[in-house]
């Protein structure tokens, strides 16, 4: 058995207990009856972690391929980015020319789709087009015998009026749509051997961070067992199961927050 699914198990034995006092805890106030109180505590604990558990479990499966598809995407595209511009060139030409006549001359890329001329311009050097870049891009472009101005990118500005010119239609192949409709749909990807994407991405919610820490989890415990418990023998239950339950609510999140940060 690896150490990491040692640690999950702990993990999961501390969250099943801080759920148990906490449910017991709150019962015993109403029912005085210990046995009654232990039996009931274990159903409902019992039934709360399965469902936990259970949404948990769903949701990592469908956010890591999610995450796993939108890593390939911005490691592909960040590839296609950092690629010369010949080679950029020489690849479109081998993914549209798969399904399309298309020409490559004198660094013009073009083909012909539903009876329309193509010309692609490549705009990765841009992270969101505007209304002024785009007509700067496409002012030279225009004169030429085209119906299709295809413009590769990575990201588009949302007012954007892509019908500024009369007689040229405006298509953005934007990061998402270049990946999806051509890389990953002919299996033709740039080269992201020298791509390095494990860098450790910059958090944010750096409080909320430091208070739920999970080398906290255990003081919050420890300090949320010891009200509980006190709430059965000392007077004012009530303000020792508030606090005591509060105290494990914290330990649980301690120790829940880093998986569900991970599924983002």
């Amino acid at each position: 058995m690896s150490k990491f699914k040692i640690v999950n198990l702990f993990d999961k034995i501390f969250v099943s207990v801080s759920i148990f006092l906490i449910i017991y805890a709150w019962l015993n106030f109403y029912i005085r009856n210990l046995f009654s109180t232990f039996i009931l505590s274990l159903i409902f604990s019992s039934a709360i972690i399965f469902v936990l558990y259970y949404f948990l479990n769903k949701k990592h499966e469908r956010v890591k391929l999610s995450k796993k598809s939108t890593d390939e995407m911005n490691k592909s595209f960040l590839s296609f980015r950092l690629t010369p511009k010949k080679e950029k060139l020489d690849l479109l030409y081998q993914i549209f020319s798969r399904e399309y006549e298309t020409k490559l001359d004198n660094g013009i890329l073009s083909y012909v789709k539903d009876d329309k001329n193509h010309i692609v311009l490549i705009a990765t050097h841009i992270d969101r087009i505007n209304e002024n870049e785009l007509i700067n891009l496409v002012d030279e472009f225009v004169n030429l015998d085209f119906d299709v101005i295809d413009i590769i990118c990575q990201d588009v500005s949302q007012n954007i009026n892509s019908n500024i010119f009369i007689d040229k239609k405006i298509v953005f192949l934007t990061k998402e749509k270049l990946y999806t409709d051509y890389f990953s749909k002919y299996s033709i990807f740039p080269d992201d051997s020298k791509i390095d994407t494990s860098i450790t991405k910059l958090k944010f919610r750096d409080i909320l961070k430091n208070f739920f820490l999970p080398e906290k989890a255990r003081s919050y415990f420890f300090c949320g067992l010891i009200l509980i418990f006190s709430s059965i023998i000392l007077p004012y239950h009530i303000y020792y199961i508030l606090f005591g339950s509060t105290l494990l609510i914290f330990a649980i999140v301690c120790k829940l927050l880093p998986k569900i940060k991970k599924n983002k």
